[in-house]
């Protein structure tokens, strides 16, 4: 059809409708975004509050609780996760065995992501300096009142820090190491300390772990002792050492072992192992030239606030006797040098310990094809008491006369024996067997002569006696 217009429909324009994986998209960017946004703000709350006063406030509480004392610490540098504070200061509350504390350049490392577990957790602690002075047995304190924090002014008082609910006050630490760490004690009479050792902590829930190396250890009455390692384990109020190798010298070494009650109990019990220990230095001045060898055995150590006892048995490797009074009055009666001097291959003894007291018994002492002595000592405030049971081979007695019928009258073992008893001032010791073996010999001599005498009588009467036809 010509000269007319044709209209051709068109079909309705549509929207097409977004597709899924499109909304995911935008989902997901607007979390991000979300979550950016969230991340930014609780860093910033968290930077906010672990650079303020709340966070260095939370931080002295719980290492107060820890301790069972009330400190604070120096203010803290963060850097990161970093954190470092110049130090911590602390005295003990009353019942705890910590009298005061205190800790030098502090540094930690905090694992941000176990503040999702609710937790600040510690990575590593290091400590360049520890003091820590322990506190008297409860007796001597009992009456020392409990340290409190100053109660701030009212005008003084700081504006109370909000702290956002996600930000936790649980702290897990999983070990520390101290550089140089310093323990005292003070009990009057047994003063010491465990002076500048290296010490690594690892807590266990309740229990704390602590291995120490080097440093030195004093205690009031004893020699200064080089510490070559030990191992604890404290569960309030129980303290355990399992294992400890301490030196007095070169050789000369003692293992310590067992458990003290640091609580109102305040007791202890050791076991001792000592070895090489050479002898002199502990002898009475007297007798430190005539004496000596290195010590070997082990003690149990026992008490509490006011009993002390050490109990165990030595053995003397290397001992040797030389110029002892009484044993130059047994040369010189027997005319034996060897007497003089001599080494011991056996000499050993089970004792007792208490402060101003201490008591050998079971002692046995042998120099082989000489002489043995077997008996009991003890020494109380410096005065000695001894009775032993001494036996010298038979060939030594044929200078003395009348010693084999009148003192050394039994015979076993290979030796004569007689018993011989000490007593008086360690330095100054009297003994009863000199006096025996003279009165022994003059003895002898009365009836010899005696009998000499007789024997002469007899045959001058003899002589004269008529004779019988």
């Amino acid at each position: 059809m010509r000269g007319h217009a044709y209209l051709v429909a068109m079909p309705p324009i549509r929207k097409t409708a977004p597709r899924w994986g499109t909304l995911v998209l935008r989902f997901g960017i607007g979390l991000v975004i979300l979550g950016v946004a969230a991340y930014l703000a609780a860093s910033y709350a968290l930077n906010r509050y672990l650079h303020g006063e709340a966070f260095r406030a939370l931080l002295g509480e719980k290492t107060s609780a820890s301790l069972a004392a009330d400190g604070h610490y120096e203010p803290i540098q963060i850097s990161g996760f970093s954190f470092y504070s110049d130090g911590y200061t602390a005295r003990g509350l009353s019942g705890s065995p910590i009298q005061a504390i205190k800790a030098d350049q502090i540094r930690a490392e905090f694992e941000p992501a176990a503040l999702f577990e609710g937790a600040w957790k510690i990575g590593s602690v290091q400590i360049q300096r520890v003091k820590v002075d322990l506190r008297e047995p409860i007796s001597a304190t009992a009456a020392e009142p409990a340290p409190t924090a100053p109660s701030p002014s009212p005008t003084a008082a700081p504006s109370p820090v909000k702290i956002p609910s996600w930000i936790p006050s649980r702290f897990e630490l999983k070990a520390a190491k101290i550089e140089e760490a310093t323990l005292t004690w003070s009990h009057p009479g047994r003063e010491g300390a465990l002076n500048r050792t290296r010490l690594l902590l690892e807590p266990n829930g309740h229990v704390l772990n602590a291995t120490g190396y080097g440093g030195t250890l004093t205690q009031a009455g004893l020699p200064t002792l080089n510490v070559d390692h030990f191992k604890i384990r404290y569960h309030h109020p129980q303290l355990y050492v399992t294992d400890s190798l301490l030196q007095l010298g070169e050789g000369e070494a003692l293992d310590v072992s067992g458990q003290a009650d640091l609580g109102l109990a305040r007791s202890f019990d050791f076991l001792v192992k000592y070895s090489g220990v050479t002898i002199s230095p502990y002898l009475p001045a007297d007798w430190r030239a005539g004496v000596s060898g290195k010590a070997n055995g082990e003690a149990r150590v026992t008490g509490d606030g006011s009993t002390l006892q050490a109990a165990g048995n030595v053995a003397l490797t290397g001992a040797r006797l030389e110029a002892l009074p009484v044993l130059e009055k047994i040369a010189a009666f027997t005319r034996t040098r060897q007497f003089r001097q001599f080494t011991l291959q056996k000499a050993e003894a089970d004792y007792v310990w208490t402060p101003g007291k201490l008591v050998f018994s079971n002692l046995n002492a042998e120099s082989e094809g000489l002489i043995r002595i077997s008996g009991t000592l003890s020494v109380e405030n410096g005065h000695a008491q001894g009775d032993f049971q001494i036996g010298v081979t038979p060939s030594s007695l044929k200078w003395l006369p009348g010693s084999r019928n009148r003192v050394f009258t039994q015979e076993h073992d290979g030796y004569a024996w007689t018993s011989l008893k000490v007593s008086g001032p360690v330095n100054h010791m009297n003994e009863d067997l000199t006096a025996r073996l003279t009165a022994a010999a003059g003895e002898e001599l009365i009836e010899g002569v005696k009998g000499s005498i007789e024997n002469g009588v007899k045959s001058l009467f003899d002589l004269i006696k008529p004779q019988s036809r």
